[in-house]
């Protein structure tokens, strides 16, 4: 019997230690060095190759437009206002037709037993016309997609209706997504997604750098509360907590914040970095003191950097919003603050600034925790048992 999934992604890494879809290639790797064929299918984009092999995977990027137009994939920003931007929307119906072609180009001469797309849309959207059996695993801006938009909700119920299986990474997300399509509690299950738990516990070998560094970073979005973070820094700079505060993250909201930091007096604490290779986060997790994630409402389908920050040894500080209680329980795993409330996130911070033996009980419990959870050959046993029922049902 044949073992062939075809993984259809919208963001899939560009280059080594690339961010952008690292979960989706590890997840791909593992399943591989167990023994299946893996092929992935994702957006072409400027200097990368349209055909290598990753790890025992063999990956196509389909090509949709000149390299100064391949701009419909790895946005970041997933505002409705950013996805309709002028230049991106030019080339959308290219670049659906492209994914389209490529997709039903590897089925009909591959022919995988399983199509495995992450987000439902363009991916699980593009799986669903195959014939082939799918199953879609939602991450959270998919998600959210379909809470702002009729169309896309209605587009959505029909796509995830006719998958063999719908997985989400959080149980907040599972939840939220059956409410939103109408489906049985329980239909959607909880796949947490890989991560390389010893790579980012090289972190703990490392020394906390002085003052403590408080640590964020993600994306530069309103969403994010990383406005709340600097109020909650002027506040700790007033008490006259000694500490330094790092932003490693691009986005719309990058020049405004540096202003708003210049307008609380706290510019000299604050150091600012574009994103870094995936392979210098274990470092700079594991010199920082405390990694914080302020979000807003539902921006947070889980919060993959806390996870990471655990594994690399560094306390986490997150809001009471989406996924995000799922890694911190509250004096357990992290310490939990208010949305939108920079005293109490300065009162959190505080408390594990000045107290090593609490920063270093959670930061224990938290790392054992999400071991346990992310580890890459038991997150992909679970998505590995799904393909082969899948592809038995077919």
């Amino acid at each position: 019997m044949s073992r062939r999934v075809l993984i259809v992604t919208h963001n899939y890494p560009r280059f080594q230690g690339d961010p952008a879809g690292a979960f989706v290639a590890r997840l791909a790797w593992t399943v591989a060095a167990d023994g299946w064929e893996v092929r992935v299918i994702a957006p072409h984009s400027p200097a990368t190759q349209e055909h290598e092999r990753d790890n025992g995977v063999e990956v196509t990027r389909f090509r949709y437009a000149s390299e100064r137009w391949e701009r419909a994939a790895f946005v970041g920003d997933v505002r409705l206002a950013a996805l309709l931007h002028p230049a991106r929307v030019a080339v959308l119906p290219l670049f659906w037709r492209g994914f389209r072609r490529a997709v039903a180009q590897v089925v009909a001469d591959w022919q995988p037993d399983v199509i495995h797309a992450h987000w439902w849309i363009p991916g699980g959207w593009i799986a669903s016309q195959t014939g082939c059996p799918y199953l879609v695993t939602s991450h959270g801006s998919d998600v959210r997609l379909i809470e702002r938009s009729l169309i896309l909700r209605a587009r959505a119920r029909r796509v995830l209706g006719r998958a063999g299986k719908v997985t989400a990474v959080s149980d907040f997300l599972a939840r939220d997504l059956e409410r939103l399509i109408g489906a049985d509690k329980g239909a959607v299950q909880v796949t947490r997604m890989p991560i390389d738990v010893e790579r980012y516990g090289q972190g703990l070998r490392l020394d906390k750098v002085a003052p403590p560094r408080i640590l964020y970073a993600g994306n530069l979005v309103a969403s994010k509360g990383v406005d709340v973070l600097l109020e909650a820094l002027a506040v700790l700079k007033q008490r006259g907590v000694a500490c330094g505060l790092r932003v490693l993250g691009e986005g719309p909201e990058a020049a405004p914040l540096r202003l708003l930091a210049g307008r609380f007096a706290i510019g000299d604490m604050v150091e600012w970095s574009d994103f870094l290779d995936q392979s210098r986060m274990p470092e700079e997790y594991g010199r920082s003191s405390v990694t914080v994630l302020p979000s807003r409402a539902k921006a947070e389908g889980l919060g993959l950097t806390l996870v990471e920050a655990l594994l690399a040894g560094c306390a986490v500080v997150g809001t009471r919003v989406g996924g995000i209680p799922e890694v911190i329980q509250h004096e357990h795993t992290g310490l939990l603050t208010k949305e939108d409330d920079p005293l109490d996130l300065a009162d959190q911070l505080e408390r594990l600034l000045a107290d090593d033996d609490l920063r270093l009980r959670l930061t224990a419990n938290g790392r054992e925790r999400v071991r346990e959870q992310h580890a890459p050959e038991r997150t992909a046993a679970v998505f590995m048992e799904l393909y082969g029922d899948l592809a038995q049902r077919h």
